[in-house]
């Protein structure tokens, strides 16, 4: 089974780092690019596990994290630099 990730980064270096990290290690993920956009990202990926930043453009990481709860029980991992 491949399993799939969804990272929502803003920081692009931060994302692609990540998703060739992943990359080594047999998994398949894939970076948001449109922050306006993410159900659309979640539905065609349809992530086992969103890795989720909280300070994004638009709308925060709360809000989208709130929107996948009403469709879906995928595993959801805040991801920040935050203090």
């Amino acid at each position: 089974m491949e399993y799939r990730i969804l990272i929502v980064e803003d920081e692009q270096g931060i994302a692609r780092a990540v998703c060739s990290a992943m990359a080594r290690w047999g998994l398949n993920a894939e970076a948001v690019t449109d922050f306006r956009h993410i159900m659309e990202d979640f539905e065609r990926v349809q992530p086992h596990l969103v890795l989720l930043d909280i300070s994004l453009p638009f709308m925060n990481g709360y809000h989208w994290c709130a929107e996948i709860r009403k469709v879906s029980a995928v595993p959801v991992i805040f991801v920040s630099s935050a203090s």
